[in-house]
């Protein structure tokens, strides 16, 4: 299979958004707003972001938010590392551990959406073409061996992380099939036509396919499993309102616990975050979040791993834990 290489791209910090204004700014007065700027992915995934924000818990910790939408976690990194964001709560890729290994100044400091492992209807699941399970060809992940298998963000994304975990749960590699770059409204239509013979989805263009009779899931991601999360740039990291943002962050997390996410007042929010209604909101299944949004480093470092293997990421020597991981705001909040 031909190996991606994802290498940090400085030439992204072109693309920062003029004009944003800085944490640090002055106040007018004692009880003034300080402005934070935070480079989100618009997904309800990030549900505690937007909560949070909407009860005024920003602004209980003296924070004024400033949302920057971005494409991706990979295009935010170098706009926090050089201070044009703040914050970054998005997806983690290959594209991350490439810009610390290059020396850009970012942290990750907690986590977002966490899979629940056992319900029925996840956010996302491995699916295959049911024509290929009807004729035998696919009954399982280790049946996927050789098979082409569509994943959001390519190589260096969280797709290819998780069908890497699957993968390695049946005796394979992630190098043992041939992953394809495809968006998740594309992927129904993909496996209907047979230009692919899998595809790792989120909902709802997994279930879509699944309920049409054109796909079959087999597997989805375990428990206590994330692919995204909150990363700081250095700067914003050593100041007075990393450790006031962050708990904020995390009263919204602690307010979506369980059932709680599906109130009508939490659907609404989130809503109004993402462009949708209350009702388009709640018709998906939602993640789950830690209450404390804790990093999750050892999944970090199986991400690497599996980016390194792909050949998403060119250095051969792991960056140590301490170098892009900061649990201390999590343990704090």
């Amino acid at each position: 299979m031909k190996k991606l290489k994802i290498v940090a791209a400085l030439s992204l910090v072109g693309l920062a958004m003029s004009g944003c204004a800085t944490s640090e700014a002055p106040a007018t007065s004692s009880d003034a707003l300080q402005t934070v700027n935070v480079g989100h992915v618009q997904l309800a995934i990030f549900s505690p972001l937007y909560v949070a924000d909407a009860k005024g818990y920003f602004e209980d910790e003296g924070i004024e938010l400033k949302l920057e939408a971005i494409k991706s976690g990979q295009d935010a990194v170098p706009l926090a590392a050089s201070g044009k964001l703040d914050v970054v709560v998005a997806g983690f890729s290959a594209g991350l551990f490439s810009a610390v290994e290059t020396g850009l100044d970012v942290k990750v400091v907690g986590s977002m959406g966490v899979s629940a492992g056992d319900e029925e209807e996840p956010p996302s699941a491995l699916i295959a073409s049911k024509k290929l399970v009807d004729d035998g060809t696919i009954s399982d992940v280790s049946d996927l061996e050789g098979r082409t298998v569509a994943v959001a963000g390519g190589a260096g994304g969280t797709g290819a992380f998780y069908v890497g975990m699957a993968l390695e749960e049946a005796g394979l590699s992630i190098t043992d099939v041939e992953l394809v770059t495809l968006g998740n409204p594309d992927m129904p239509t993909a496996l209907a036509n047979g230009s692919i013979d899998a595809a790792f989805a989120s909902a709802p263009f997994w279930n879509m396919p699944v309920e049409d009779g054109t796909a079959v899931s087999l597997w989805t991601t375990p428990a206590g499993t994330s692919g995204t999360g909150v990363i700081y740039g250095g700067d914003f990291a050593s100041s007075d309102l990393a450790q006031k943002f962050f708990t904020a962050l995390a009263r919204g997390a602690q307010d979506l616990q369980g059932d709680d996410r599906y109130t009508d007042e939490h659907l609404g929010m989130i809503g109004a975050a993402t462009g949708q209604t209350a009702e388009q909101v709640g018709a998906v299944p939602l993640y789950r979040w830690l209450t404390d949004l804790a990093p999750l480093p050892e999944q970090l470092a199986a991400m690497e791993r599996m980016w390194m293997e792909l050949g998403a990421i060119v250095y051969t020597d792991p960056i140590p834990e301490a170098d892009y991981v900061d649990a201390t705001f999590a343990q704090n909040s």
